[in-house]
């Protein structure tokens, strides 16, 4: 059977259409012509022997039966759907009014599904402007079927012989409607049953690719660190030796660069991280304003070789103590810092930190990176936190990163359960705020809130 139809949809040539909507279609349209073909052909032999020979309703069939016959052949050809429904429709509502009206017999309830089975049918091939034309129509007709049948002679309906006639005619009428509606469902059925497993083949199989795809990250982030971090070992020793002046910037070259590879492929193994869920917080006591103080004392450097002044204001009033996952919130300050920096050329960057009591003993800290840098566009502000965004284009600054930064940190804040965004303007720097829900810790002892509070006064200063 399944040999037959390929060979019947290979002489449609059917291959040659563009997506499975249209191979859908087509299905469509030969199923029910074949359909149509075979029961009407059965119709008309019963009506040639219960009428006792050949009678309108013959004409009728054999121009209904060519009309969908020449459609399915046809697709061979031009595959214009909206046409065919178009076709088929008006050879349906002609079919019905030329075998109603001129009998006067009343409204010919026989003949109402087929007007049924082509709302079916055309709402599957047609547009919907043919859908609602079809519709209208057909309500017209039956409306009209209607007043057709107060001049019905309803004194034949005493005739046994012409009522068994008429009840044969329904039985015929109704059958040929359910088997091309029938056959149109079934061919939808069909098509949805292999769509939907062709949709679960394809999500099992985007799972497993996107599961190796992770583990292939996280396996060659380690494999390119191990032997980068023995060249940058091998590099600082060359770099303690005895070198000339041009062999030492060469060395410093190698050690910036290897450093910027080791950044990012950390990036890259935090990202297959997070897309294996891999990574989750670990809540240990810690003091922001001393966390904060570190963050920035590792980009002290790098700021004061642009001329950049970086300041840290903390909010009087703060608990000194919050549980949280502080090495993961280092990594979000900390990318948010180096951002500024490398973005920055003249100016400053500050860092602040507020925050305001919730309930119980939870708080909202509020993390802000302010610079006076180039500025985000706000276009691009938009998807700034997706992967692989950059903040800039190549046009506008030479500074290039792998666009992942922001996106972990957007994703390791969403773990936190906190919010990120950005406020910034083209020329005008740009701050990046972090607003993460902690709980503050209580303190021991008079001496341990001593040692908590006592935060180094290089760069924090109270606002």
């Amino acid at each position: 059977m399944r040999d037959l139809i390929s060979r019947w949809e290979a002489f449609l040539r059917l291959d040659r259409l563009g997506g499975a909507s249209d191979l859908f279609k087509a299905r469509t349209v030969y199923v029910t012509g074949l359909a149509f073909l075979i029961l009407q052909a059965v119709n008309g032999v019963q009506m040639y022997f219960s009428y006792d020979g050949w009678i309108l309703d013959h004409h009728l069939l054999l121009v209904a039966i060519a009309v969908f016959s020449g459609a399915a052949v046809s697709l061979r050809y031009q595959a214009n759907f909206d046409f065919i429904s178009v076709l088929w429709g008006a050879a349906i509502l002609i079919g019905v009014a030329g075998s109603a009206i001129p009998a006067n017999v009343g409204i010919n309830s026989a003949l109402l599904p087929v007007l049924v089975a082509g709302v079916v049918i055309i709402a599957i091939l047609g547009s919907r402007r043919s859908l609602l034309i079809y519709c209208l129509s057909a309500c017209l007709l039956t409306v009209a079927l209607h007043l057709n049948a107060a001049e019905a002679d309803i004194y034949v309906l005493a005739d046994p012989d012409y009522v068994a006639l008429r009840n044969m005619q329904r039985s015929m009428q109704t059958g040929i409607a359910i088997v091309m509606a029938g056959s149109v469902m079934g061919v939808l059925s069909l098509t949805l049953n292999n769509l939907f497993r062709s949709l679960e083949r394809n999500l099992s199989e985007a799972r497993a690719a996107e599961a190796a795809k992770t583990q292939f990250l996280a396996d060659m982030s380690h494999e390119l660190r191990t032997p980068l971090n023995g060249v940058l070992g091998m590099n600082q020793l060359l770099m303690r030796s005895d070198l000339t002046d041009e062999q030492r910037r060469y060395a410093s070259i190698i050690d910036d660069c290897g450093t910027g590879m080791i950044m990012v492929i950390d990036d890259v193994l935090d990202l297959s991280r997070l897309e294996a869920s891999r990574i989750t917080l670990k809540p240990t006591p810690f003091n922001p304003a001393r966390m904060l103080d570190s963050v920035i004392a590792l980009h002290q450097a790098n700021a004061r070789a642009k001329g950049l002044t970086v300041h840290l204001r903390i909010e009087p009033g703060l608990p000194p103590l919050f549980m949280g996952d502080h090495a993961r919130l280092r990594q979000i300050i900390g990318n948010l810092i180096s951002n500024a920096v490398k973005f920055t050329d003249t100016g400053h960057v500050a860092v602040s930190l507020r925050g305001r009591p919730a309930e119980g003993d939870m708080w909202w800290l509020n993390f802000f990176i302010q610079d006076s840098g180039i500025g985000i566009t706000p276009e691009r502000q938009n998807r700034i936190f997706e992967r692989f965004e950059q903040a800039q284009d190549g046009q506008t600054n030479t500074v290039r990163g792998s666009g992942l930064g922001l996106a972990i940190c957007r994703e390791l804040t969403d773990l936190f359960d906190g919010q990120i965004s950005v406020t910034s303007a083209p020329g005008q720097g740009s701050t990046f705020c972090v607003a993460l829900p902690m709980p503050a810790v209580e303190l021991a002892t008079p001496q341990q809130e001593r040692r908590s509070t006592d935060r180094p006064g290089s760069a924090a200063m109270a606002s």
